[in-house]
């Protein structure tokens, strides 16, 4: 009875300490909200013990129930800002899970062979509860740690693998309960089955981490080439300006026009972007072009052969063209490009995407219909590039979607390959 009391202790005790580092990590407030701290508080106990008791742990699911459960209640209390939120929840979560983890699993299961089993009791309090204690009181202690750990995660973009980490750890925990009852096969190959699973996501997650850190790591090297190019354009621009200088003392203000004049045209030809291309004679290569002479970094992964599509060169060209020039006018001289192709189910498949402004929601439904332009458009000039386009690839057979983020646009066209 007496370890019933302190099992729900504990789980109250959790249950505090989540809503606090959640409201602390997320109201901008330095006081606390008291009824917010209180109503999430008394959800989480609600969670964590009510459904416990009632579903009980025979399939070793509710580890997962529980924690999508509580993560679906801090969400209902920040809908604005569900990565962040979800974040701050999962930091005090991997490290109880880690606790039961290292203590529940393993500390515990080799004291039991040590110490009688009339002292099992004993053994729980001293090495499953009073250490979390400890544990969540230091948490509550060390408060502005977790948020500067919490604001870490965020800016350095970690949130989704932190996330999948604490779902990895569910997973542990899970095979542990299943694997030490006596439990039937079927439920047993499930959980494999979902492990099995959960580890493909992982690596197909990463795998997509590292194909971008090459596409970084191949532009960091174009840009210090591209800087190395510069700074050699800058010790000659000083010998060039101390050349205009000694004219001017001269009083050879003909020949300082002339030279002022190269020295502009020099300087229009310089480009100070940089493209990742194989092939620069490919159509795509033409096509984003205008985005490097712009300013624009453009990045270009061709995988398929576009002789073998049923659009023709000029019509694929337009497409593309189009979709670039109103990349280059949102993004306004800055930023990367990035375009793919590749062939999939019989399909040819070209991704452009870019770290643009987003587009808002209420804009893309509308965005391929004719006349339709989030700018100015008195004299009627603009809207059509988009119209056009949807109107080209579904002439041919063909389908174009769009998405947008806070962090990138993409345009994806699938055409058929003949």
């Amino acid at each position: 009875m007496t370890l019933i009391v302190v099992d729900i202790m504990t789980s109250i005790f959790q249950s505090i300490i989540f809503a606090y580092t959640i409201i602390y990590c997320m109201d901008k407030k330095e006081k606390i909200d008291n009824i917010k701290l209180i109503s999430i508080t008394l959800l989480f106990i609600l969670i964590s013990n009510f459904f416990t008791q009632t579903f009980g742990d025979s399939w070793g699911m509710n580890i997962f129930i529980t924690h999508i459960l509580a993560l679906c209640v801090a969400i209902a209390f920040y809908r604005k800002k569900v990565l962040n939120v979800i974040t701050s929840y999962t930091i005090i979560y991997c490290m109880i899970i880690l606790y039961c983890v290292i203590f529940g699993n393993l500390f515990f299961e080799y004291a039991k062979g040590i110490f009688p089993v009339e002292y099992i009791n004993y053994e729980k309090a001293f090495i499953l509860y009073i250490p979390q204690w400890i544990l969540l009181f230091l948490c509550l202690k060390y408060m502005d740690k977790l948020k500067h750990i919490h604001k870490f995660i965020i800016n350095e973009g970690f949130s989704i693998v932190f996330v999948m980490t604490s779902f990895f750890l569910d997973f542990i925990l899970t095979f542990y309960v299943v694997t030490l009852g006596e439990k039937s096969q079927l439920i047993k190959n499930f959980i494999y089955i979902v492990f099995f699973l959960f580890l493909l996501a992982i690596f197909f997650y990463f795998w997509k981490i590292h194909q971008k850190s090459e596409q970084i790591y191949k532009l960091n090297q174009a840009l210090e080439v591209k800087n190395s190019e510069l700074s050699k354009i800058k010790h000659d621009y000083g010998a060039q300006i101390s050349y205009l200088y000694g004219l001017c003392l001269m009083d050879r203000f003909d020949d300082l026009k002339k030279s002022l004049k190269d020295i502009i045209n020099n300087n229009e030809a310089i480009q100070t972007a940089v493209g990742i291309i194989e092939n620069q004679e490919s159509l795509l290569a033409i096509a984003l072009k205008p985005a490097v002479d712009k300013g624009i970094h453009v990045i270009i992964e061709e995988k398929c052969d576009f002789g073998s599509i049923k659009m023709n060169e000029m019509e694929f060209y337009r497409v593309v063209s189009n979709i670039v020039n109103n990349a280059i006018k949102a993004m306004n001289g800055k930023g990367i490009i990035i375009a793919k192709s590749y062939q999939y189910l019989g399909n040819a498949v070209i991704r452009i995407e870019n770290n643009g402004p987003k587009i808002e929601e209420q804009h893309l439904n509308n965005i391929f219909k004719v006349g339709f332009t989030t700018k100015e458009n008195s004299d009627n000039n603009h809207g059509y590039g988009l119209s056009i386009v949807k109107d080209l690839v579904e002439r041919n057979s063909g389908k174009i979607y769009v998405k947008s983020t806070e962090t990138a646009t993409e345009f994806k066209i699938v055409l058929p390959i003949c």
